[in-house]
């Protein structure tokens, strides 16, 4: 494997049930020091409100059903790979995962397949510099359901 430093890796990996726990987990596994959000973020239709806290913000995405909306989480200190977290919520109730960092052909495999043992899902993609683009996780799960990398062989 090559150790020349790739910019802007995109691990996506699909979970089926969305949950504000799952969510708060993943935060709490890839970024334990992560920067709470929930400034800029309102609810659909409402463009007047203003969620009150990150823990209310991430209650709404993770239960209500058939919404959708992209939150990204940064951490500035003890974070070397320079790990993103991002959480699609898509309309059919599913999330997609996604770290976003920089690292080797090395550090890209380990963060994929961490990602995607720690959701315990097979369906995922790896992506550079841009997200893949899918309709909703129905749509995610279709493209890349038989998605087989050789470093998973």
């Amino acid at each position: 494997m090559s150790k020349e430093i790739i910019r802007d890796i995109i691990c996506q990996v699909l979970f089926e049930n969305k949950s504000k726990e799952t969510i708060l987990s993943v935060l709490n596994e890839f970024l334990p020091n992560y920067e709470e959000i929930y400034e800029n973020y309102g609810k659909p239709n409402d463009d007047e409100y203003e969620f009150k806290s990150e823990n209310e913000l991430i209650s709404y995405y993770g239960e209500i059903p058939n919404i959708t909306q992209t939150l990204y989480w940064n951490q500035k200190s003890d974070n070397s790979d320079n790990i993103m977290v991002g959480v699609n919520v898509t309309e059919d109730n599913k999330i997609i995962f996604s770290l976003t960092l920089d690292g080797t052909e090395e550090t890209e495999s380990k963060y994929y397949r961490k990602l995607k043992d720690f959701l315990n899902s097979e369906i995922g993609v790896i992506s550079y510099v841009d997200p893949v683009f899918y309709e909703n996780g129905k749509d995610f799960k279709q493209k890349y359901k038989n998605n087989k990398y050789d470093f998973e062989k």
